[in-house]
This record gives C-alpha cells, sequence and structure tokens, in this order.
C-alpha cells in the first residue's frame, strides 16, 4: 500500500514540479506525464511493493483515482 503523501511526491518529482503544483482536477497528462515518466514511476511503485501496472494507471491518467488505486494496493 502506498501513502497519498508518497503518490503526491513521487508523481510531483517525476513531473519536476513543487507537489503544491499538482492539481487534481486536471489530468496528469496535461500536467505533463507522458508514457516513459508514467512507466518510471510502475517501476518505481512496483519496487516499493504496489501491484500495479502501466494500463490501469495509463488508461485514467487522474491524481485521485490513482491515490485509490494504489491505496488499495
Amino acid at each position: 500500500m502506498l501513502e497519498r503523501e508518497t503518490i503526491l511526491s513521487d508523481i510531483a518529482r517525476i513531473l519536476e514540479v513543487d507537489r503544491d503544483e499538482l492539481d487534481p482536477t486536471v489530468s496528469l497528462v496535461d500536467q505533463g506525464l507522458d508514457s516513459l515518466r508514467l512507466m518510471a514511476l510502475v517501476e518505481l511503485w512496483r519496487d516499493s511493493g504496489a501491484d500495479v501496472d502501466f494500463v490501469s494507471l495509463a488508461s485514467e491518467p487522474d491524481l485521485e483515482q490513482w491515490c485509490t488505486l494504489l491505496a488499495r494496493q
């Protein structure tokens, strides 16, 4: 299980922004997420024990949905 704070920090780091700049109402794609960055996040989170895959995250590039999905792990 990944904590919300960890998820937000990881996303901000991969997008090279401050955490407060992440807008939960805007698609992560519109905030700069591309497939290479998404794959890096998937690998990072898998290494942390999350059972997550690229397709699940890519199909819903939404911050709140990712937090919900990853919190259930």
